[in-house]
């Protein structure tokens, strides 16, 4: 299925977890990661930085790996010359597709908010929460939007360590069967997923980061009411493993 016209700022966004691990441990597919995929991907013309995180509940999510892309403009997702990086490796036991061995879980946002009360500037992050929300049929798109700028940020901020927060909206989403039709190579055939549609990455220069502490401190009538009939909420914990390129993340621009 082709994936609609995207363009503006916004964020590559790709979580994974190995699935043969028989024939791929993590030190083997990190070495692909680094040294091979994100290295290629930073050659290229639309990507400049990088990032790669790690679930702090390593050992008991789905998909606990995590590498992020900042583009200044999306569309570059769906150029030639995206489609061109490459699946396969000599880093990759029995020279199989990076599809055959491990799951990818590929998302692709619109930035549209940058909150940046410390302006501490680049390399200081530690921890994020990925905040992803679908807000109930009660909470309109207007008023989730106006209920993070005008009191849910405010509120956050006040907690242990906080940094900055960036916001997106999801433009599309694929699977490894998405993935493997973009990269034309056989598939099975199944719909597109459908994770939240709002994202929020929140930076923490501290490890020691509690969503629950975090939740008290931004207790309210209305963030009990946004939050109270949402159909989705994630908010799963990533500590940086390694940053890449020029190590930018919408520092500086203003949404």
């Amino acid at each position: 299925m082709a994936q609609p016209p995207v363009s503006g700022r916004g964020l590559l966004y790709v979580n994974s977890a190995i699935e043969r691990t028989d024939v791929l441990d993590e030190e083997k597919f990190m070495d692909w990661y680094d040294n091979d995929h994100i290295a290629e991907v930073l050659e290229t013309s639309g990507v400049s930085s990088a990032w790669r995180f790690k679930d702090v509940e390593f050992g008991k999510v789905e998909k606990p790996y995590l590498a992020m892309y900042p583009l200044e403009d999306i569309g570059f997702t769906q150029t030639d010359e995206f489609k061109k990086i490459r699946v396969h490796s000599d880093k990759i036991p029995g020279g199989a597709a990076i599809y055959d061995v491990a799951n990818f879980d590929v998302r692709v946002y619109n930035l549209i908010q940058v909150f940046d009360p410390t302006k501490k500037g680049k390399g200081h992050t530690k921890t994020i929460i990925s905040a992803q929300i679908e807000p109930g049929p009660e909470v309109s798109d207007e008023e989730f939007d106006r209920w993070y700028r005008e009191e849910h940020l405010e509120e956050l901020c006040k907690g242990k360590g906080f940094l900055r927060t960036t916001r997106y909206k999801l433009a599309y989403a694929r699977s490894n069967a998405q993935s493997r039709v973009l990269k034309g190579l056989a598939t099975s055939s199944e719909p597109p997923p459908q994770p939240p549609t709002w994202l929020a990455i929140h930076e923490f220069d501290t490890e020691d980061v509690s969503v629950e502490n975090l939740m008290d401190i931004a207790d309210s009538p209305w963030t009990r009411k946004v939050l109270s009939g949402c159909k989705a909420i994630e908010a799963p914990i990533f500590k940086i493993v390694k940053a890449f390129g020029e190590a930018d993340f919408f520092h500086g621009v203003e949404v």
